[in-house]
């Protein structure tokens, strides 16, 4: 079963929504929810036709991602950080490397993810996470990746460093090697079955058949179109989950609450429009994506959708075997995932403003 059209990728949620509460409980890495997504094609999606793969367009990719959320945003953690390493590998210029990890990664014959959040957004530890030096016709690395999902599952970790110039270097590295160490998970207020934790690099080789970009200004300035809508994607799916199940209460919902609630389903379809809108134009070289716009409108409505399912959910909403307590756990991670300063002081400014809700 792909994941092409609206029918199975409601499938992929229903199968993954099976598991979720099991995973969220447990923490235990979701081994049920990543066979159904491999059945899905979710191991091929993103790695180009010549390596094995069965590339989704931009639409499909993101509405796949949805649907993986919408059950188990772990699982969708677990997928696009695969992906994202999956993406840098095939962008770069070492064609050796990628003939000798695509065709097995598009068989999901190991798992590989990223650890770049010190390039990107992380502040923990502060300062410079990760150091490179060269050495010879390769670098040593010496620091820290914060924040690497499924890093004790991974054989390969894609990873950024910095020089002493400034400039920085990307390279795909074995996690067999000496000199290399993951932590242990840290508890999660939520998304613990993703097993994300720190990793450690001391005194690392890298060699020079593992380099993927760099040495260079921003090495991960050129991303593919659609990586900007990613994050967004899967913050709809959980979105998808929250009106669902509003709607599936709306029958009993007393008059002066519905008057919250269509404002509310009406700001929905128009986010849900405006992300898969962008992402119908992303393979037009031409066209940018508003994708800072599209998070913060995303995250602004994760926070009202979760809150107004916790709300009519009563009391029975907070308890734990209540899927929709996941959910709005679930939400509030996108008010953290990868989310610049910028998106997280919009999100808040604009959540202090109220919907024109009318009053009696």
């Amino acid at each position: 079963m792909a994941a092409h059209t609206e029918e199975q990728r409601a499938e992929l949620t229903r199968a993954l929504d099976e598991f979720g509460q099991e995973y969220d409980a447990s923490g235990a890495w979701p081994e049920k929810s990543i066979e159904r997504m491999a059945a899905a094609g979710g191991w091929r999606w993103n790695i180009p036709a010549r390596y094995g793969g069965d590339p989704l367009a931009h639409g499909d990719l993101l509405r796949a991602y949805a649907a993986l959320a919408a059950g188990c945003v772990s699982t969708a953690l677990i997928s696009t950080q695969r992906d994202g390493a999956v993406e840098l590998i095939a962008t770069s210029g070492n064609e050796a490397l990628k003939e000798r990890l695509l065709p097995p990664l598009a068989r999901g014959a190991f798992y590989t993810t990223v650890g770049i959040a010190q390039l990107t957004t992380s502040m923990r530890g502060g300062g410079q996470l990760m150091r490179a030096e060269p050495e010879g016709d390769g670098y040593r690395l010496n620091g820290m990746m914060p924040w690497a999902t499924g890093a004790e599952r991974a054989a390969w970790i894609v990873t950024g460093a910095v020089l002493a110039d400034g400039n920085q270097i990307l390279a795909a590295v074995p996690t067999d090697r000496e000199g290399l160490s993951v932590d242990k998970p840290e508890p999660l207020f939520t998304l613990n079955a993703s097993r994300t934790s720190s990793v450690h690099c001391t005194d690392f080789r890298v060699e020079p058949d593992e380099m993927l970009r760099g040495p260079a200004e921003k090495v991960l300035a050129l991303r593919t179109p659609v990586k900007p809508l990613v994050t967004s994607a899967c913050g709809m799916g959980v979105a998808d989950a929250l009106a669902a199940f509003i709607a599936q209460l709306r029958p009993g919902i007393r008059t002066h609450f519905i008057d919250v609630i269509e404002p509310l389903t009406a700001r929905y379809e128009a986010v849900r429009a405006q992300l898969y809108g962008a992402a119908a134009q992303t393979d037009d070289p031409a066209y940018e994506a508003p994708s800072t716009d599209i998070r913060i409108a995303v995250n602004e409505l994760l926070m009202r959708l979760a809150l107004a399912a916790l709300t009519l959910s009563k009391g029975s909403g907070f308890l734990l075997s209540r899927p929709i307590q996941r959910h709005v756990r679930e939400a509030l991670f996108f008010l953290v995932w990868s989310a610049p300063a910028a998106v997280q002081l919009e999100t808040l400014v604009r959540l202090m403003d109220a919907l024109e809700v009318p009053r009696a």
